[in-house]
C-alpha cells in the first residue's frame, strides 16, 4: 500500500511540475504565432486568450507514468493490473486513439476542422477500444437490462465514447469547469481504483489530474499566463475519462462493479456535462435549431443569466458536481442503479427548473422568444 502511495504521489509530482514548465511556454508560443481564442457573441470572455493550453496534457501524462514505471521497474516494483487480461491491448487502443484526438485537436485549433470529421475521427478512436475487448457488455439490470450481446454492446461503447469527449468538450464554456469537473472525475477514480488494486490505472488518473489541476490554475488565476485549453485538450480528457468509466463497466477479478453500483458512482461524477449535453441538443432540435452548432444554453450560460459572475458559476457547479456524486455514494448501497439514474435526472430537472426560476426573476424585461429557446 505505502509503495503505490509513493508510486502515485510520484506520478503526480512529476505531472505537475512538467504542466508549471511547458504551460507558460506554450502560452508564449501562442502569442507568437497569434493563436487566440477571439471573443465573440457566443463566448464569455472579452478578451483574446491563447488556446494551446491542453498541448500539455497528452504527452505530460505519458512522460509521467513512463518515467515513474521505468524508476519502479528498476527497484523490482511490477505492476500487476498492467498483466491483467486484455489490459495491454486497452492501453494501446487508448494510447492510439488518444494521439489521434491529440493531433485532431491541435490542428482544429489552430485552422479549424468541420464537426463531420471531427466525428468520424471519435467514432473510429472509440472503435479502437472495442476492437482491444473495452465494451459495455452488461447493464446490469438497469432499466431491466443485464446482459447484451457485442453486436449491441460495441456500437454502444462507441456512442458513449463519442458522448463523453464531447460533453467535456462543450462544457469548456468559462474558466475552470471542464478542468474543474475533469478533475473531480479523475479524483473519485484515483479513489476506486486504490480500493480494487488497479495501479496503473490509478496512474493514468493521477498524472491526468497533476496535469489538469496544473492548467486549472493558469487558466483561472493565470494572469498574463492564462490560457485555454483547447480542443487538443478538452478532447483527449473526454476520451480519457470515457477510457476510465469503461474500465469500471468491466468484471473485475478483485470485485465485481456491479454488486457496489460503483458503474453509476464513476458516471455521476460526470453526471453534469453528460445530462447537460443532452438537454441542450433537445433544446436545439426542438427549436429547428442544428443540434451541432453552438449556441448559449449550456448550464453555466444560465447560471450567469441569473446574475452569477463566471468564478462563481464555476464554483456553483464543481458543489452541484460533488453533490451528485456523494449522494449517488450514501444511497448506493440500497437503491438499485435503475433507481439512482432516475433519480438523478429527476434532480437535474429540479434544478434546472429552479435556475430557470431565478432567471425570470431577474430578466423579467427577457424577449419570450429567449424564453422559449432557452429556458429548457
Amino acid at each position: 500500500m505505502i509503495t503505490s502511495i509513493v508510486i502515485l504521489l510520484s506520478t503526480l509530482v512529476i505531472s505537475a511540475v512538467i504542466g508549471i514548465y511547458t504551460i507558460p511556454r506554450i502560452v508564449r508560443l501562442s502569442r507568437e504565432l497569434h493563436l487566440y481564442d477571439l471573443p465573440d457573441s457566443r463566448k464569455v470572455h472579452t478578451i483574446p486568450v491563447p488556446r494551446l493550453g491542453g498541448v500539455a496534457f497528452l504527452p505530460t501524462v505519458i512522460i509521467s507514468i513512463a518515467a515513474v514505471v521505468a524508476v519502479a521497474s528498476r527497484f523490482g516494483i511490477t505492476f500487476g493490473s498492467l498483466s491483467e487480461a486484455g489490459a495491454p491491448q486497452h492501453f494501446v487502443a487508448y494510447l492510439a486513439g488518444a494521439m489521434m484526438l491529440y493531433c485532431l485537436g491541435i490542428y482544429d485549433d489552430v485552422h479549424g476542422v468541420g464537426y463531420k470529421l471531427k466525428f468520424a475521427i471519435q467514432i473510429f478512436a472509440a472503435f479502437l477500444l472495442c476492437v482491444s475487448g473495452l465494451w459495455i457488455a452488461s447493464f446490469d439490470h438497469i432499466f431491466y437490462i443485464d446482459r447484451i450481446p457485442y453486436w449491441i454492446g460495441m456500437p454502444i461503447t462507441v456512442i458513449f465514447v463519442v458522448y463523453i469527449t464531447n460533453a467535456i468538450n462543450l462544457i469548456d464554456g468559462i474558466d475552470g469547469l471542464a478542468s474543474g469537473l475533469s478533475a473531480i472525475s479523475l479524483f473519485v477514480a484515483i479513489l476506486l481504483c486504490m480500493m480494487s488494486g488497479d495501479i496503473i490505472w490509478a496512474m493514468l488518473a493521477i498524472a491526468y489530474l497533476g496535469v489538469v489541476l496544473t492548467f486549472f490554475c493558469f487558466n483561472v488565476y493565470g494572469g498574463k499566463n492564462k490560457v485555454f485549453m483547447g480542443d487538443a485538450g478538452s478532447l483527449t480528457l473526454g476520451y480519457t475519462l470515457s477510457f476510465i468509466v469503461l474500465h469500471f463497466w468491466q468484471a473485475h477479478p478483485v470485485w465485481n462493479p456491479y454488486l457496489h453500483n460503483i458503474g453509476i458512482i464513476i458516471l455521476s461524477t460526470l453526471i453534469i456535462p453528460m445530462l447537460d449535453v443532452v438537454r441542450v441538443m433537445m433544446s436545439r432540435i426542438r427549436d429547428g435549431r442544428n443540434p451541432f452548432l453552438p449556441d448559449k444554453n449550456h448550464i453555466h450560460h444560465k447560471l450567469m443569466r441569473t446574475g452569477l459572475s463566471g468564478r462563481m458559476t464555476m464554483l456553483t457547479i464543481l458543489v452541484i458536481s460533488i453533490a451528485f456524486i456523494v449522494s449517488n455514494y450514501l444511497v448506493a448501497s440500497f437503491l438499485s442503479q435503475t433507481l439512482m439514474v432516475v433519480l438523478d435526472i429527476f434532480f437535474f430537472i429540479l434544478m434546472h427548473l429552479i435556475i430557470n426560476f431565478f432567471i425570470r426573476r431577474k430578466e423579467k424585461n427577457t424577449d419570450a422568444r429567449w424564453k422559449r429557446a432557452y429556458m429548457l
